[in-house]
C-alpha cells in the first residue's frame, strides 16, 4: 500500500496540487481499533495500511479523486452511525430495490459491512464492501448514491481503485 500511496501523493501534486496540501497525517493502530470496534467491523488490511500512511482529508471542499475527498477515521465513522441510525429507523424500507452493476447485494439500500472511504459532499460516497454478492470480493470498491439506485462496482481493490485514477488521467 506504501508503493500505491507514493505514487498517488505524486500524481496528487501533478494533477491535483491543492489537495496534496489537505492530507492528513497517520492514523495510529489504537484509533483504527476503536472505530473498528464501535463500527463492529474489521477493516481490511489494505485500508489500515492507507489509513496509516493518511488518515484522509482536512478540506471536504478540495476532492482528490474525481470530485471525491478522501475521510479521516472520524469521518468513516460517522457516516457510518448515520447510516446505520437511517436503516434501523427503517428509514430505507420504503426506497426502491437497488439495481447493481457488478455483484453487489441488491438486499439494501445501504448496507452495515460498507466502508465509506470517499465522499462527494453531498451524501454520496465511494465504499469499501465487505458483504459482496456471490461473484464479488470482500474489500470490492462500489458507489452509493443517496437518492439514486445503481450501485456499482468500479474496483475490485482499494490499491485497484486508486491505481485506476492515477492511470485514467496519464492517458
Amino acid at each position: 500500500m506504501k508503493h500505491v500511496w507514493t505514487e498517488f501523493e505524486q500524481w496528487l501534486k501533478i494533477n491535483r496540487p491543492e489537495a496534496a496540501g489537505t492530507l492528513n497525517e497517520a492514523a495510529s493502530e489504537l484509533e483504527i481499533a476503536e472505530v473498528e470496534q464501535k463500527m463492529g467491523l474489521t477493516f481490511p488490511k489494505n485500508l489500515k495500511d492507507w489509513l496509516m500512511i493518511h488518515n484522509g482529508q482536512r478540506d471536504e471542499y478540495i476532492a482528490a479523486i474525481d470530485n471525491y475527498t478522501l475521510l479521516p477515521l472520524e469521518e468513516i465513522l460517522y457516516t457510518w452511525q448515520t447510516l446505520k441510525e437511517l436503516l434501523d429507523g427503517g428509514e430505507f424500507e420504503d426506497f426502491p430495490e437497488i439495481e447493481p452493476i457488478g455483484p453487489v447485494k441488491r438486499e439494501f439500500w445501504w448496507n452495515p459491512r460498507w466502508i465509506s472511504i470517499a465522499t462527494n459532499g453531498g451524501g454520496d460516497d465511494i465504499c469499501i464492501d465487505l458483504d459482496p454478492d456471490k461473484e464479488g470480493r470482500s474489500g470490492q470498491i462500489i458507489t452509493f448514491w443517496h437518492d439514486w439506485e445503481q450501485r456499482e462496482v468500479i474496483a475490485d481493490s482499494l490499491e485497484e481503485w486508486v491505481i485506476a485514477t492515477i492511470n485514467h488521467t496519464n492517458h
